[in-house]
């Protein structure tokens, strides 16, 4: 009986090593695969192309191993060549790959607007896939001293999923970052998500917060902004509902909330755009000659500094502003054919007599547009 448990163990932990080993060549086989047709690659190719037009990407491998491929990849952009290092660690059924950011940290304690510390400056980038499905998580940071201590440390790390129905997902955290002279943020946070990588799905959403910010001469404590794909078609056709909320929009407009919709554009257009080697103005062109509205669904906030200067208000403590309107217009006719009207609501017009009048037991202003002119309540701006 003992001699039968010693031998069954024996068998389960060979068995187990020879499906072990198996798993690890085949990841090999894969990762081989792969490294060989980057060159080729169309989908890495295409989005190499929309951010870098012209460029393009091959691999030289320098040592190869059952467990570990090393070498570079070669990024060329017109009369330049970087290289960038890589390790891929092979195990059963997945590989990390983690990217040699030497340069990068070079790059980053050489520059000459933001002084770090020396030898703080640290970074990673790296990813994790399966060679069973297409899902690939990235992770990787920047975590550095700045050279005066009182400033603290900048920590920042980034998060990128690719799921197996290509959605991308990424996520950006940005904490203390500053100069050594008048800009600093406490915290940036950006986070989004799109659909395609062969083909462009669905151009999904994404989101921008920003923290404790000072730029002189502008200051704010807290920003956020979005943008979603609404209204989506089969045909392609969607809008993008925007919106914009914060304590104080550089002086014109505070406690701001602020939505509106712009109408439309097409995911098919923008897929041929990217497939351009170069984006010129008739690529442009091509993307914005299908907007044909703007529905401001709300621009509320109170009256900043800079609009109380210039209008004449004293107490913009009184001037809460609600407001809600619509334009349309006609890209192949031009500024001419814009149309449409937005009406302000205040709860006060003291001292802005001439821009709200009191309707209906509230003060209003309409501001309306069309054939090129101008109006305020009827009467022409200026």
């Amino acid at each position: 009986m003992a001699n039968k448990l010693v031998l069954f163990s024996a068998g389960a932990v060979v068995l187990a090593s020879a499906v072990y080993v198996g798993g690890v060549y085949y990841t090999g086989v894969k990762v081989n695969e792969y490294l060989n047709g980057i060159e080729n690659n169309q989908t890495i190719s295409k989005q190499l192309n929309y951010y870098l037009p012209g460029s393009n990407v091959s691999c030289k491998v320098d040592a190869d191993s059952f467990f570990a491929e090393q070498g570079n990849f070669i990024l060329t952009f017109e009369d330049e060549t970087v290289k960038i290092p890589f390790t891929i660690k092979k195990g059963f059924g997945s590989a990390k790959t983690v990217i040699g950011t030497d340069d990068f940290v070079s790059f980053v304690e050489k520059n000459d607007v933001i002084k770090f510390a020396p030898n703080t400056v640290k970074a990673n980038l790296e990813f994790d896939s399966s060679v069973f499905s297409s899902k690939i998580k990235g992770h990787g940071s920047l975590n550095a001293d700045y050279q005066n201590n009182s400033k603290g440390k900048l920590d920042s790390v980034l998060d990128i999923d690719l799921t197996s129905d290509e959605d991308v997902i990424t996520h950006l955290n940005i904490k203390n970052l500053q100069d050594d002279k008048s800009f600093s943020v406490k915290e940036i946070e950006m986070s989004g998500n799109m659909q395609g990588l062969t083909d462009l799905k669905s151009i999904g959403n994404s989101s921008v917060i920003v923290k404790g910010f000072e730029a002189r001469p502008y200051k704010f404590d807290n920003l956020k902004l979005t943008s979603k794909a609404v209204n989506q078609t089969k045909g392609g056709d969607f809008d993008m509902n925007i919106t914009l909320s914060g304590d104080d929009l550089f002086g014109y407009l505070l406690n701001y909330d602020i939505d509106f919709t712009l109408s439309k554009f097409n995911t098919n257009v923008l897929e041929k755009v990217s497939q351009n080697t170069a984006i010129d103005e008739n690529a442009y062109q091509e993307i914005l000659k299908s907007l044909n509205s703007l529905t401001v669904n709300k621009l509320n906030g109170r009256v900043g500094k800079i609009v109380a200067f210039f209008t004449g208000i004293q107490n913009v403590d009184q001037f809460n502003l609600t407001s809600a309107g619509k334009f349309t217009w006609n890209m192949e006719e031009g500024m001419d054919s814009l149309k449409g009207n937005l009406t302000v609501k205040s709860d006060s017009n003291k001292n802005a007599e001439q821009f709200f009048v009191e309707k209906n037991g509230a003060f209003e202003s309409e501001l309306s547009i069309e054939n090129g002119r101008l109006t305020v309540n009827g009467k022409p701006f200026l």
